[in-house]
């Protein structure tokens, strides 16, 4: 689909093709073909201005959406009095008044795939001028497609690669892919700021999960284009509970565009946080006191919405040297139970599992307004919280949800039933837990769920209890469905080098042989990654898949190995 398994002479065919101008009548000006589109800009030979290339050979957007463009005109990078980026007349397409561009089914992946693979051309250019890779160039050229296919059974058996040449493949290609959005290698970055920030702030102390409900929130229809009038809000007037999720399901803009508001307004309001673009941050007092640094991840669920993990670092929160020692002290025990007992909440009163059971679960509890603290009574603001808790942390196992067959028996993979206590509680050794008479219900804080009416989760991490670490990992390596691994990476790369053997056999340039090899390998790779379309507008939009409260600046630490043992060639390094 991508047009990675066309073989040379076929591209030979239709360039000559395209390069005949053929009488054409003039019914249509973008005509019916089977001919493949050059995804770059035309630009005329004598002149070097772009153009729309014509009828004979069309700008690939052109081409392939004329219900999109139904003049044969206002394809990207076509003759303009200046010329747009790619990246920007794509987010201009996603905003576009009559919203076209963003409803089509097939437009906004298309043009993703086209930025990834602009992405892997330029990374894979930029790391064959790195040393690491002119020293791997000799190594990587012996490789066979046997040797990638004894490297699939040892990706299948999860141990470690036995030839020299596919581990260094597979680690110019992570190169390549780090600077290639939407990637896993472009995330793993995320692994090494947070250790970073554990090195300047001491280990995180929150993690918190947030699912905004797109299809249940007002807000969101207003983006999908409904007239809602907030501010005198009725849930009976306005969209259906079945319209509200079409108009999200078929505008996938307005869910990205949702997702990212809400989690805006979160930190810059409930959490007190927000980072300038000089890059200052303005820190205030929050729900949980002082936000000192923060690091999420945005991830889709199986059925493409978007939620947030982030790890919080709490400001003046006690080393991790200086935790164990606190935790011997029953004062501080007793504000870390206050603490708790304010922030995290996982039992609505005194009810019991099978009293919150049989509460009546409130249909679209979420399609309201916020009850306002200012106006409403301590009971109308339990009362609501209560609705949606039922409604939002009732956990219930099903088959087609959670629970996993794990050595013959079947087991939650969210860990239900949960932990119950009577009382919040914290102990000398790190563990801790909210006060839960409802073995079912997950923990939530009250002032989140009662903004924005939501699915999420709160976790403290306390230094001693070993979450650290385990949480750290968790957050780094999705496990939704783009995730997965539905093939072995080694041996798609091994049928994709023997595509390319095949077809370059005449080839002598090392260089050149590399550098398609590393292009078609990574694409390959790229082109079998699973998105939703409110990821693929969030990238478009530049939105990203990373929120960062600070600026990283990347150590190459190859590079000062190389500078160490050039000084020192005495030097012992082990890897």
């Amino acid at each position: 689909m991508d047009g990675c398994d066309i073989t040379s002479t076929e591209i030979m065919a239709h360039a000559l093709a395209n390069s005949t101008i053929e009488n054409q009548s003039g019914d249509y000006t973008i005509r019916r073909g089977s001919a493949f589109v050059n995804e770059y800009a035309r630009t005329d030979s004598a002149t070097g201005l772009r153009n729309d290339g014509g009828p004979s050979n069309p700008n690939h957007l052109l081409g392939s959406f004329p219900t999109l463009f139904p003049y044969g005109k206002g394809g990207f990078e076509t003759s303009r009095p200046i010329n747009v980026p790619y990246e920007t007349h794509a987010k201009w397409t996603m905003q576009y008044a009559d919203k076209r561009f963003r409803k089509d089914i097939q437009f906004p992946f298309q043009i993703f795939g086209i930025c990834q693979k602009r992405d892997v051309c330029r990374s894979s250019v930029l790391q064959m001028k790195r040393q690491a890779f002119t020293r791997h160039i000799n190594l990587i050229s012996t490789l066979k497609p046997q040797d990638l296919v004894r490297a699939s059974q040892e990706e299948t058996r999860k141990v470690r690669f036995s030839n020299p040449a596919v581990q260094a493949l597979r680690d110019q290609l992570g190169a390549v892919r780090t600077r290639v959005k939407g990637t896993d290698e472009s995330r793993q970055h995320v692994r090494s700021k947070i250790w970073g920030t554990n090195l300047i702030f001491n280990p995180p102390t929150i993690w918190i999960t947030i699912n905004p409900a797109d299809t249940q929130d007002p807000i969101a229809q207003v983006f999908a284009g409904e007239e809602i009038d907030l501010d005198s809000f009725c849930n009976t007037a306005g969209p259906t509970n079945n319209q509200r999720a079409s108009n999200v399901a078929g505008d996938p803009y307005s869910s990205a565009k949702y997702f990212h508001f809400i989690v805006k307004c979160v930190l810059e309001i409930l959490f007190g946080i927000s980072k300038r673009k000089s890059g200052r941050i303005d820190r205030k007092e929050g729900i949980f006191g002082k936000i000192q640094s923060y690091i999420g991840t945005v991830e889709a669920q199986g059925r493409g919405t978007l939620h947030l993990h982030m790890l919080l670092w709490l400001k003046d929160a006690p080393r991790a040297s200086e935790m164990k020692t606190a935790l011997k002290s029953k004062k501080f025990r007793e504000k870390l139970v206050a603490f708790i007992k304010s922030s995290i909440r996982a039992s609505i009163g005194d009810m019991t599992h099978a009293q919150v059971a049989a509460m009546p679960k409130t249909a679209g509890v979420s399609y309201s307004r916020p009850v306002d603290p200012r106006l409403a009574t301590i009971h109308e603001c339990e009362d609501s919280e209560k609705k949606l808790v039922r409604a939002l942390q009732y956990h219930q196992c099903s088959v087609a949800a959670c629970l996993q067959v794990v050595k013959g028996q079947l087991i939650c993979k969210r860990r239900a039933p949960f932990k119950t206590a009577s009382l919040d509680w914290a102990d000398e050794d790190g563990r801790w837990g909210p006060k839960r008479l409802c073995s079912y219900l997950n923990s939530w804080n009250p002032t989140i769920m009662r903004t924005i009416r939501a699915n999420h989760d709160v976790k403290l991490i306390i230094g001693g209890d070993g979450q650290t670490a385990t949480l750290t990992y968790y957050i780094t390596n999705y496990a939704t469905k783009k995730q997965q691994r539905s093939s072995n990476a080694s041996a798609l790369l091994a049928r994709r080098l023997a595509f390319i053997q095949k077809e370059d056999h005449r080839q002598t340039d090392l260089n050149k042989i590399n550098k398609k090899l590393i292009q078609s390998c990574a694409n390959c790779l790229t082109r079998d990654c699973e998105f939703s379309a409110p990821e693929i507008i969030s990238y478009i939009m530049g939105w990203l898949d990373v929120y960062l409260s600070h600026y990283y600046v990347t150590i190459y630490w190859s590079a000062a190995v190389f500078a160490l043992t050039k000084a020192y060639p005495n030097i012992i390094t082990q890897r």
